[in-house]
């Protein structure tokens, strides 16, 4: 209850009579690709992967399925994502990644040297029981020629269906540096049936 001369002035000592507004800092978008067009990613940059099939792609995907499915033929928004050989063909194996690594990578992203930043995208790794942990899925920050490891998702001897999973990253350690982004995928071990997607690529300051 207000019972003072503040009161009568239309005034509040009373803190329940207090209204607080909390105000949050706006989100900027730095970077965002949903792959529905062409932002200029480029496949093998360094010229070293070893992947005969399965190689990153940016197109509309063909689902599969072998004990499940393995491909997604659905994206998390759009049409097209990144997908290691988009199309399906006469069965699982034939497009899916075999013989070694295969990667893609962004074009310069200049980041702010202020704020919160935050790198979020959206994978799934599928593959069958015959996999290993040395088959893996990766996503890397490039500083010129250097590999920083931000993400990694390993295979193992288990039947593991394509499900898309969101992934949020801190990228300050980054921050005011040009930098690129960098997927990895591999059947690394015996020949497996390994399969790998990446979409709503995004990076934000806050």
């Amino acid at each position: 209850m207000c019972t003072t001369a503040a009161c009568s002035a239309g005034g509040y000592n009373d803190r329940d009579d207090l209204a607080f507004a909390v105000t949050s800092a706006p989100v900027n978008t730095v970077f965002e690709d949903t792959f529905e067009t062409a932002l200029g990613w480029t496949i093998n940059p360094n010229g070293t992967d070893t992947a005969a099939t399965g190689l990153w792609e940016r197109g509309d995907p063909q689902q599969t399925s072998s004990g499940g499915v393995k491909q997604l033929g659905t994206t998390v928004s759009g049409v097209n994502d990144l997908v290691t050989g988009r199309l399906a063909g006469a069965s699982a194996g034939v497009y899916d990644i075999d013989g070694g690594t295969t990667s893609i990578q962004s074009p310069l992203i200049t980041l702010p040297s202020t704020g919160t930043l935050t790198l979020s995208f959206q994978y799934y790794l599928a593959h069958g029981s015959n996999a290993t942990s040395a088959d893996f899925f990766r996503a890397h920050v490039m500083v010129g020629s250097t590999a920083t490891q931000v993400f990694q998702s390993l295979g193992a001897a288990v039947n593991r269906n394509g499900v898309w999973t969101p992934v949020s990253l801190g990228l300050n350690a980054f921050a005011g540096q040009t930098v690129r982004i960098r997927f990895q995928a591999a059947d690394a071990s015996t020949a497996s049936l390994v399969e790998a997607g990446v979409d709503d690529v995004r990076i934000t300051q806050q």
